[in-house]
């Protein structure tokens, strides 16, 4: 029997959406806590994040989806390949639910007063 992986999209709640396109660099902002370049990199670091330290949200209300073409899942493949598996997600999916709780603790700490790079130390 072959282990086949469904691939998914990925794609954040509408909330999570927001969060990140604040966080993107604005010119006008600079004294603003805004360090990413693009959307997808803050989705990039949201994953990262909650990955390191292995929490998951399943995302809820209306869904927005990342960019495909910027956010290749099949990228990601070789690093969840076993919980993919075992949880019987897609791989998007489960980036998502990583990123959905990245994005969580993102605001969670903007929401303190610090930096959101703050949560690399």
């Amino acid at each position: 029997m072959t282990e086949e992986i469904i691939r998914g999209s990925v794609g954040i709640s509408e909330t999570s959406h927001q969060l990140l396109v604040s966080l993107v660099y604005d010119e006008n902002s600079v004294e603003v806590d805004r360090p990413f370049l693009s959307i997808v990199e803050a989705f990039r670091f949201a994953f990262a994040y909650a990955y390191s330290q292995n929490i998951t949200i399943q995302k809820s209300g209306k869904s927005v989806t990342v960019a495909p073409r910027q956010f290749v899942v099949d990228d990601y493949l070789e690093l969840l390949r076993d919980e993919v598996l075992a949880s019987s997600k897609s791989l998007g999916g489960l980036i998502s639910e990583y990123a959905e709780a990245g994005c969580q603790k993102m605001d969670e700490v903007r929401t303190s007063g610090k930096s959101v790079l703050s949560l690399m130390e």
